[in-house]
């Protein structure tokens, strides 16, 4: 009996293991009873090599879409991109040069308004310390442009100007709190003067405190100094303060001019209305 173990042992270690691999196999089989057993070991058996073929097929199609059909597509997205942001700096192109043209029909316009001799100028410099508020322009003494002389726009009073070269011009904006200069309430017909501040702000301080004013009475050039034409607009008033006691009120106006907009300004050359007044007064300096 030995012997025949030793001479067979192969033959043996085979069957034992085939039957113990049918007798698993039957075991599932039991557990799946919608299932014949012999569909079921197949099934198992081919079970590894399903598993392998999904994988290898699965990233077969990653690497194709994401890595080769997709290259083209990537392409085609980045040329659509490139147009589109042309397009738009193209429409952005557009919409500023419109607004430029209508600014500067405005200029036209304004220019032919009145005999004034004018001269069109670009804002190229802003400059705002804490104690004064600045703007350079691109126009100067070639242009026949002196000190003192107005800047405006179609809006109303910007400032004047402070100093001059040959081709570039410093304004003094109406908020520095150096500028001063007379105006006249539209409304009441009150005379006053009109002064900048280190905030920035436009105020009348002396308006006697029986004179009635409201929010948005318009403030406009006096016309008195020589430099502004008169009836230019200034602002309008945003606040009154009258204090608990006193002969006099004060006011804050709001600038009918936005002094951080402004791209393009007027230099008025010649005030026809003011030729015979001195070029600036005692208040002016």
């Amino acid at each position: 009996m030995l012997s025949f173990l030793k001479n067979n042992r192969l033959r043996i270690s085979v069957v034992s293991i085939l039957m113990f691999f049918l007798f698993y196999l039957a075991i599932q089989a039991d557990s799946k009873r919608s299932e014949n057993w012999f569909s079921y070991t197949v099934q198992y058996i081919a079970y590894p090599f399903q598993t392998t073929h999904h994988f290898i097929k699965k990233k077969i199609k990653e690497v194709w879409f994401h890595y080769i059909w997709l290259v083209d597509v990537r392409e085609e997205n980045e040329r659509l991109w490139n147009k589109l942001w042309a397009l738009e700096e193209e429409n952005a192109e557009g919409r500023e040069t419109k607004i430029a043209h209508q600014r500067l029909r405005e200029l036209l316009q304004f220019k032919n308004k009145d005999r004034n001799i004018k001269v069109f100028a670009e804002v190229i410099v802003e400059i705002e310390k804490p104690f004064y508020k600045l703007l350079i322009i691109n126009k100067g003494s070639n242009d026949g442009i002196r000190p003192n002389f107005a800047v405006v726009t179609p809006e109303g009073i910007v400032g004047k100007i402070q100093s001059v070269t040959a081709v570039q011009s410093v304004v003094q904006l109406i908020k520095d709190s150096r500028s001063q200069f007379p105006v006249l309430i539209q409304r009441t017909r009150t005379k006053a003067i009109l002064y900048g501040s280190l905030e920035g702000t436009l105020t009348i301080k002396r308006i006697p405190r029986r004179l009635a004013l409201f929010s948005d009475d318009l403030v406009v050039t006096s016309g008195l100094a020589g430099i502004f034409p008169k009836g230019f607009p200034v602002g309008r008033i945003k606040s009154v303060n009258r204090g608990s006691f006193g002969l006099f009120q004060s006011v804050e106006l709001t600038s009918s001019v936005d002094l951080r907009k402004v791209e393009e300004v007027i230099v008025i050359l010649k005030n026809v209305n003011n030729i015979h007044q001195p070029l600036f007064t005692e208040i002016e300096q």
